[in-house]
């Protein structure tokens, strides 16, 4: 795993915001645009990760800073 990246806060913002009103956000992860539903962003062991439900109605964790460009 590569070294943790803090996410920007107004990315972080943008997750808490999407969480508290149970919105779907577009994101970038490994390159494919996605379209997600944040559920949660929790910390551990210093780093930061979101669980979502992916496109596949999946819950997944994914740290923050492996999910580029959150918009809402």
């Amino acid at each position: 795993m590569s070294m943790y990246q803090s996410i920007s806060c107004e990315s972080h913002s943008i997750y808490e915001l999407a969480i508290m009103r149970n919105q779907s956000i577009e994101v970038t992860i490994d390159g494919r645009a996605q379209t997600i539903q944040p559920k949660d962003i929790v910390a551990k062991a210093g780093k930061e990760y979101l669980i979502f439900v992916g496109e596949g109605g999946t819950q997944q964790a994914l740290r923050a800073d492996y999910i580029i460009q959150p918009s809402v």
